[in-house]
């Protein structure tokens, strides 16, 4: 991470990324990082944020940079069972409506 007191922690998984902590203007970087390029493969890919219990604006930019991304090489940005609060941001974004949720 590049900021020592953020709590984001990603880790690598075969089918994307599995996040745990908030995705805030600290930790959005570390996210896009780590979407820049996509993880390898040419299916979905998928975020998972169950265990994501806060998150921003600056992660709906990230979120929407990588759909866009996903979408031109074919792929689709697939969010992961994300927790209330991830729901209810996507849902009062609008942004429900626009990406894969599962």
């Amino acid at each position: 991470m590049s900021d020592p007191s953020a709590r984001l922690d990603i880790t690598r998984a075969v089918f994307g990324l599995v996040l745990a902590g908030e995705v805030d203007a600290h930790t959005a970087p570390d996210l896009a990082a780590n979407l820049e390029p996509l993880p390898a493969g040419d299916g979905d890919v998928v975020l998972d944020l169950a265990d994501v219990g806060f998150m921003d604006s600056s992660a709906l930019r990230v979120l929407v940079e990588a759909h866009d991304r996903a979408a031109a090489h074919g792929r689709r940005l697939v969010l992961r069972a994300p927790s209330a609060a991830v729901r209810r941001l996507l849902e009062v974004s609008g942004l429900s409506e626009h990406l894969a949720i599962e």
